[in-house]
């Protein structure tokens, strides 16, 4: 009797259950929604691309001081011979509450993991002291 109740009880718990695929539950999107929603920490310091390092940055475009553009660190850029996976990415950019974006076409030698240069355009979005010249900033890969 008991082996009857237990397969019984088996069969309705197999019933019950049911497997999807993974990307129909949804794990695929929230992996890929979770690797974008990586939030990057470091100094943000202002350039001039036209005159420091010039006009044609890393990733094949020209730009100037006027350019929503920003400069990614040889860490995060990659083999700084090749154009990096980051180029034409869109990342938003916080310091103290206020938030801006860029487009990386750009990388700086010089910039320690996690940190950016940024074009007169982009910085003052986030501060209007040009003289400071390096702040604390995050920040992260969005959607176009």
């Amino acid at each position: 009797f008991h082996s009857l109740v237990l397969c019984t009880l088996l069969l309705l718990c197999f019933g019950l259950c049911t497997s999807q695929p993974v990307t129909e539950r949804g794990l695929t999107s929230k992996l890929i929604k979770a690797v974008k929603s990586v939030l990057y920490r470091g100094k943000a310091t202002i350039f001039d691309p036209v005159t420091e390092g010039g006009s044609q940055g890393a990733c094949g475009q020209y730009s100037n001081k006027h350019s929503r553009i920003a400069a990614m660190n040889a860490h995060d850029y990659g083999d700084m011979n090749k154009k990096s996976h980051w180029c034409g990415k869109k990342i938003e950019i916080t310091y103290k509450g206020k938030k801006t974006r860029a487009t990386v076409t750009d990388a700086c030698p010089g910039c320690d993991k996690g940190c950016l240069d940024l074009t007169q355009a982009v910085w003052g979005d986030l501060e209007s002291d040009f003289g400071i010249g390096i702040i604390d900033v995050t920040w992260k890969l969005i959607e176009d």
